[in-house]
């Protein structure tokens, strides 16, 4: 069950240009057209893209344990004050005291948010390595069970050696989210059924632009057809099991020269 809260924000977030893709730098190899093809994709989304990173301080320390695997201290404290300022707590150039922490901490509780975006100089922001677990799940789902390539590997681990996305952040083209989505859920354990109550951020049909690296071109068009297919219906990002998220591909071609 789900209660849908007026929106935050009243006008529409204000419109970024995509930034430029780091990797476009001078490189030493540079990407060998023997060994890389590369594609260009455009995702649309249908609806509501709802962000999926905890901004409760409270969540982000067993978000970054379990995403991340991290049970250092001293690297858990450097963490959590980046992913801070990252989601909009705190500066993004801070040391590592305790009143910086706690600074950041309750400008973050201020914003009475749970979950959304990080945000960068470009805006808000998702992740390559986003787009890339979408895409590794929905080859587990469509191949499960096969085995690829001469290694004969499971179709997932061969997908996961040999596809990239590029760039690393893929921005949104807003500066803010459109609104705030407030979602009840229900969830059962030793002391009976109880109720959630959850707010997550969203941007409103917005699109991606990303580029597809494939170890020579190992990936068949049925196979990426398959792929995209079913990533569309799956969903990206938070609440998919709610219907979010779903996307049509409106952009596929390749950006390598055609052998000769």
């Amino acid at each position: 069950m789900q209660t849908h809260a007026p929106p935050v924000a009243t006008a529409r977030p204000t419109v970024l240009q995509p930034a430029e893709s780091p990797r476009r730098k001078a490189k030493i190899f540079g990407l060998e057209a023997d060994l890389w093809t590369v594609y260009r994709a455009r995702l649309a989304f249908r609806d509501k893209l709802v962000g999926g990173i905890p901004k409760d301080p409270k969540l982000i320390e067993g978000w970054l344990r379990n995403k991340a695997g991290i049970e250092d201290a001293q690297e858990m404290r450097v963490a959590m004050l980046r992913t801070l300022a990252e989601v909009g707590g705190g500066a993004p150039e801070v040391s590592i005291d305790g009143d910086d922490l706690a600074q950041a901490t309750s400008a973050l509780i201020s914003q009475k948010r749970t979950t959304g975006f990080k945000i960068g100089l470009d805006g808000l922001y998702v992740e390559g390595r986003q787009v890339k677990a979408m895409l590794k799940e929905s080859t587990n789902i469509v191949f499960a069970g096969e085995r690829w390539g001469p290694t004969r590997k499971a179709a997932k681990a061969f997908f996961a050696e040999r596809v990239f996305i590029d760039p690393d952040k893929l921005t949104l083209g807003v500066v803010e989210p459109t609104g705030v989505e407030m979602v009840v859920g229900h969830l059962g354990g030793p002391t009976g059924p109880r109720s959630t109550l959850g707010h997550y951020e969203f941007v409103e049909q917005p699109s991606l632009e990303f580029r597809v690296m494939v170890l020579r071109d190992c990936i068949t068009a049925d196979q990426w057809r398959a792929i995209w297919c079913h990533a569309q219906e799956n969903g990206f990002g938070t609440l998919r099991s709610q219907g979010y998220g779903r996307f049509d591909v409106v952009q596929w071609e390749s950006l390598s020269p055609t052998p000769t």
